[in-house]
């Protein structure tokens, strides 16, 4: 597969981003801030990766990521790039809905409009939470209102588009720096082990199956 994986700097994105690679694949590694890690994978896979930076909340720079990438017959889109406000309810604003919407909602919004006329077959997958399925938190409104989001336009480009394979996956708790509690919090929450992640993402990339909302907890 030729893979462009959003969010591949760090966390599950990193971790994918190995596997992906060890499988022989040719990754196009996206990140926007930090480019360490991105960088030392590439060194090791030279002739299978390439790394893009980009920042995921400017449409410029989207649109600029097409033109730059549009060549590779990209095959497998995993929009796996995300962030998360956390705050109490009344501290939230328009401004900071509107930041995590961008990264969250928009940027796969246009990245699927934009790659998925260019694929005449293969994947996208839709990094989502099952807290856009049964569970809610004020804390993390943002996030959790731009994953329903993200899973409702799953739902709408694999209709659209009948040659590819366009799911959602809904994690529960993954142990990321996103989720960068307390040991004794962490102590109490039941993790998804990222390899077990990382496997079920994989799965969905030769998956037949198109317009699912797949939920994966411990």
């Amino acid at each position: 597969m030729n893979v462009l994986l959003t969010g591949a700097s760090s966390g599950l994105g990193i971790k994918l981003a190995k596997k992906l690679l060890e499988e022989n694949n040719f990754v196009i590694l996206h990140y926007n801030n930090n480019s360490n890690e991105v960088s030392e994978l590439h060194k090791l896979y030279p002739e299978k990766s390439i790394i893009y930076k980009c920042d995921l909340s400017s449409e410029e720079s989207i649109h600029k990521m097409y033109l730059d990438l549009k060549e590779y017959n990209i095959n497998c889109l995993i929009n796996n790039a995300g962030i998360e406000i956390n705050s109490p309810l009344e501290d939230k604003s328009f401004k900071s809905f509107i930041d995590v919407y961008k990264v969250n909602l928009i940027a796969p919004f246009m990245l699927i409009r934009y790659f998925a006329p260019l694929m005449h077959e293969g994947s996208i997958i839709n990094i989502s939470s099952d807290n856009a399925i049964d569970s809610y938190d004020e804390q993390s409104s943002e996030y959790d209102c731009s994953k329903i989001s993200l899973n409702l336009i799953t739902k709408m480009y694999a209709d659209k588009y009948k040659n590819l394979k366009i799911n959602a996956i809904c994690f529960g708790w993954l142990d990321t720096k996103m989720n960068n509690f307390d040991p004794d919090i962490k102590e109490l929450i039941d993790f998804v082990p990222l390899d077990k992640a990382i496997s079920e993402i994989i799965d969905l990339t030769e998956t037949k199956k198109s317009g699912t909302i797949k939920v994966v907890s411990k």
